[in-house]
């Protein structure tokens, strides 16, 4: 539950320090040339003992499919936004700079069910395409 929803740097919130239990990010990592900030700023804001869950598309996925991200903007022009490649090794190297701990890494392939609700995606059958990355800060 949240009290509010507000619009900020992933790498500089303006959150409150330590007052969080749990920090999470869900498709960001891709655009962002650079990990080490974004770590930073999750181990900024978590108070001890806190998670920190990343959920990202698999570099896999991204290599495989060149899958761009693009939106249309109020006009109806295409805007594209930049894809980076990070691999779960970056993320390794950034949360560890940051003073986070892996507590679980848990990927996703291209199965049978998400051939059924996207038949084209057939030819990736057993691509990773997500992960989900836990960790957690015991120091502050």
């Amino acid at each position: 539950m949240f009290e509010s929803l507000s619009l900020a740097d992933v790498s500089a919130t303006g959150l409150t320090a330590a007052n969080y239990d749990l920090v999470t990010t869900c498709l960001v990592d891709e655009h962002l040339a650079e990990l080490v900030p974004l770590y930073a700023e999750a181990a900024r804001l978590a108070r001890r003992g806190a998670a920190y869950v990343v959920v990202g598309f698999h570099p896999y996925f991204i290599m495989a499919t060149g899958m761009p991200t693009h939106f249309q903007a109020a006009d109806g022009e295409p805007v594209a936004i930049e894809t980076h490649l990070p691999l779960l090794s970056d993320h390794a190297e950034a949360g560890l700079a940051a003073g986070w701990q892996l507590a679980k890494l848990r990927e996703q392939v291209i199965d049978d069910r998400w051939v059924k609700t996207k038949p084209t995606w057939a030819a990736y059958r057993d691509v990773p395409i997500s992960f989900a990355w836990v960790s957690r800060r015991y120091e502050t």
